[in-house]
């Protein structure tokens, strides 16, 4: 009696079937590596945070004051705000450098602070390798800048319908500073220029510990504005820019193709500081100056007692304008 000889392979339909498992388990599988990979990042976005915290409390401690927004002189000194024009704003002479640039050297980047002209514009020739500079700590993973960002203006005075003009181009960052927040019950209540001013970053400003009433655990100094929704740097304020949607790849929710460019500019400290007016983190129809990060999560800020927290896009409005004072006493319920 004859034996059968052996099968040497698979069958047609046994091989699509384990190519099948095989499709069914990547499928599977990718969703939990992409997880994992944003986590890693998101840790690695709060800890650029974590950083920035304990370089401004290095700065405090050696000047006995957190450093300034930014440095600028304005043209006219007697300038005043315009009251119901939250988006009236100076002229101004700069130099313009950030709190950013400032506490460069509690960030073990003095060779790059020893390099920059602090007496000289941004836009100097002096400073043209500095701007352009990117520094890590400065980018969140999950965001995608290019290597550089343009400066740009809406023109002088600014309008709607203007294509934004090219100034000059710097080094991305995924972060500004908090110049405050709003209230329900006065237009003018945190916005970008009214004075005083209710944040912790402003213009040449000199804020301390003290000066923190609401409690440095209750009080946010820094958090994100992705380059997707508009393009910032660490440098500073250049003086006559403005703050549009990022107009390379902006969220149709965003800024749609009906609107031009310069449909929602914002003035030119919004660079590097933005408020709590209108809206929560991520707020689906956030302006160019609002905070809004990359993550699905929420968006991640520093507090000014050196900690950090993801807080979720759907956080109470008044409670996230209290959160974006230092002073206003207000009484916090909820996170």
């Amino acid at each position: 009696m004859q034996k059968r000889a052996k099968r040497g392979g698979f069958t047609l339909i046994e091989l699509l079937v384990v190519i099948a498992i095989i499709a069914i388990l990547i499928a599977l599988l990718l969703p939990a590596v992409q997880q994992a990979r944003e986590a890693a990042r998101r840790a690695k976005c709060l800890n650029n945070l974590k950083q920035m915290g304990l370089g401004l409390h290095s700065y405090h401690g050696s000047h006995q004051t957190f450093p300034p927004g930014f440095v600028s002189t304005l043209a006219d000194p007697d300038w005043q705000y315009e009251t119901g024009n939250t988006r009236s704003y100076p002229d101004e002479n700069g130099p313009g450098w950030s709190f950013f640039a400032q506490m460069l050297p509690y960030l073990e980047k003095g060779n790059l602070h020893d390099q920059i002209d602090f007496d000289q514009p941004i836009t100097a020739a002096a400073n043209a390798t500095v701007r352009r500079t990117s520094i890590d700590l400065y980018l969140c993973p999950s965001d995608t800048p290019g290597p550089l960002v343009a400066v740009t203006t809406c023109g002088s005075p600014p309008t709607e319908s203007n294509t934004p003009t090219h100034l000059v181009d710097v080094a991305p960052c995924s972060y500004v500073g908090s110049l405050g927040g709003g209230n329900s019950v006065d237009p003018n209540y945190g916005a970008y220029e009214n004075q005083p001013f209710n944040g912790v970053f402003h213009r040449n400003s000199r804020i301390r510990v003290a000066d923190i009433t609401d409690g440095t655990s209750n009080t946010i100094g820094v958090g994100e504005r992705m380059t997707r929704i508009a393009e910032s740097s660490w440098v500073g304020v250049v003086p006559g820019q403005h703050v549009v949607y990022n107009q390379a790849r902006p969220p149709k929710q965003f800024n749609p193709p009906t609107d031009p460019p310069c449909h929602k500019w914002r003035p030119p400290i919004t660079s590097i500081l933005v408020h709590a007016r209108s809206g929560a983190p991520n707020g689906p129809t956030s302006s160019p100056s609002s905070f809004h990060g990359p993550h699905a999560a929420g968006c991640h800020f520093l507090l000014m007692d050196g900690s950090t927290r993801v807080i979720t896009d759907g956080v109470g409005l008044e409670v996230f304008r209290a959160l974006c004072t230092r002073n206003g006493g207000e009484v916090l319920d909820e996170l």
